[in-house]
């Protein structure tokens, strides 16, 4: 009979000592309030506490010179159409997504070159990307434009577009009038790009 006795205070010592260690851990505080308002302390708001992964040097100003880079960057394609380069097929792009999957094109544009070139190398524009759901422009296509004005395709620009659904499908290198995708259009003087499953 004794033996049982020191068990069950074994074992609720235990459990109390558990349960301790586990408040102690977690840092949990149980307070007691009395029943008479009169008799209870006043209410001090407590100073809001500073978030440490937040600091003042933390926030970073826009600077003017980030806002004139991001549109000397996003002129670029645009100021490329007034190039004097040759005209012919150039014009723009209707993309058609026939897949069933969310599809991303994306677009790096050839700089013009000037007629003593020779063997310097290829440069390209600033690229460009157009993200398609499944379906998207699937009958007649879309056409794709930039944000601050139309888009021009020429000669030697290169087109890929990959699925976005992490089946790790691709479709391309285009290179625009050099691969038999995309299209030209005389008649709308346009390229067409129709990506199929």
């Amino acid at each position: 009979m004794k033996f049982t006795v020191y068990r069950n205070a074994a074992i609720a010592a235990c459990a109390l000592g558990l349960l301790g260690f586990m408040v102690g851990c977690w840092e949990i505080s149980v307070s007691f309030e009395s029943v008479d308002p009169g008799t209870s302390e006043p209410v001090i708001p407590a100073p809001p506490v500073p978030d440490p992964r937040v600091s003042s040097t933390t926030l970073i100003p826009e600077t003017n010179q980030t806002n004139k880079i991001g549109l000397i960057d996003s002129h670029i394609l645009v100021d490329r159409q007034h190039s004097t380069a040759d005209a012919k097929n150039q014009g723009t792009l209707r993309m058609s997504n026939q897949t069933d999957q969310p599809v991303r094109v994306a677009l790096l544009a050839r700089q013009p070159q000037g007629k003593n070139s020779g063997d310097q190398p290829t440069n390209y524009d600033v690229p460009a990307h157009w993200d398609f759901e499944p379906q998207e422009g699937s009958e007649k296509g879309l056409i794709l434009s930039l944000p601050h004005g139309n888009l021009n395709l020429e000669r030697g620009d290169v087109i890929v577009a990959f699925a976005q659904d992490g089946s790790r499908r691709y479709w391309g290198p285009y290179v625009v009038g050099e691969t038999s995708a995309p299209q030209w259009n005389t008649q709308n003087r346009e390229w067409l790009l129709v990506l199929s499953p």
